[in-house]
């Protein structure tokens, strides 16, 4: 089963032009405008992902991470305070 998303509501300001395109694309795909934006949204990059192009010095050093060391859900904070715990000996958890 998908996954289900409940909708919201999003007003936008735009020019009448644009409007009454946006109408004629989606009437002419038999779908909603609302439909329509949100398969347009869908096909553009996540702002919130990065996947580096082919080639470039960001990929490269990727690929020098191996998989089973990359980590989706990192969390700063908790490396920086393990390295600061285990170079200064310290237990930063209690104050």
């Amino acid at each position: 089963m998908g996954n289900i998303m409940s909708k919201r509501t999003l007003n936008l300001s735009i020019e009448e032009e644009i409007k009454e395109r946006a109408k004629k694309i989606a009437e002419k795909k038999g779908i909603s405008v609302s439909q329509f934006f949100e398969e347009l949204i869908a096909q553009e990059d996540d702002p919130d992902s990065f996947t580096p192009t082919p080639g470039s010095a960001a990929y490269e050093l990727m690929n020098l991470i191996p998989e089973s060391e990359k980590v989706s859900d990192y969390d700063y904070n908790k490396i920086k305070r393990e390295v600061i715990e285990e170079h200064y000996d310290v237990d930063e958890s209690t104050d």
